[in-house]
Formats: structure tokens, C-alpha cells, sequence
């Protein structure tokens, strides 16, 4: 016998006890929602990535003008400031694209 099977058989009988009945989940099941859980947190993660990459190179496209430039300091601190707006606006599901691969590749 199977350990997943044998874990099944335990909780009947321990829901039996409890005076509760329930049925065996079917694999399929429990692996397209496994299958779309981890694409959300791929989808999630590559849209995070995109716009964090889209604000680096935004930044880049404005000149400075060396009146308050920071040096190095300044250059980490703004990565990390981009990196988080980048998790602030893929949680917001402002951007979108994190949906639109998503309903696109879930089974």
C-alpha cells in the first residue's frame, strides 16, 4: 500500500471517531491546484522582476544633474527602493501582466 493511501485511511477513521465522514481527494485534483498555485507565484515572481527591471531602466533615462547626487549610497539605496515598489505594485495587481500569464497557462 501506498503512504498516501494509508494517511487516508487514517483520517476516516479518525473522522469516523469524530463522527464525521470524508472522501479521498482525488491526485488529479490536488495537482492542478498544486500546478495553478505555484504558476501564481511564478507568474507573480517573473511580473515582479519585469517591472523591477522597467523602473531600473526608467531611472536610467533621466539625466542627473549631480545638485543632490548621493554617490553609491545612493545608487543601493535606489535599487532597493525600486525593488520594492516593484513587490508593492505586483501585489496591487496594478500592472496586470502577472494575471494575464497566469489565466493563459492554468489548467
Amino acid at each position: 500500500m501506498d503512504i498516501s493511501q494509508d494517511i487516508t485511511i487514517l483520517r476516516m477513521r479518525h473522522n469516523a471517531n469524530l463522527g464525521k465522514t470524508v472522501k479521498p481527494q482525488s491526485t488529479k485534483v490536488d495537482g492542478v491546484e498544486k500546478y495553478n498555485r505555484d504558476l501564481k507565484k511564478a507568474t507573480d515572481g517573473f511580473e515582479e522582476l519585469f517591472v523591477h527591471k522597467m523602473l531600473q531602466v526608467m531611472r536610467k533615462s533621466v539625466p542627473k544633474t549631480n545638485l543632490l547626487d548621493g554617490g553609491r549610497g545612493e545608487e543601493i539605496f535606489q535599487d532597493m527602493l525600486d525593488e520594492n515598489y516593484s513587490k508593492i505594485i505586483t501585489k496591487s495587481q496594478a500592472f496586470g501582466l502577472s494575471r494575464v500569464l497566469y489565466e493563459e497557462n492554468k489548467r
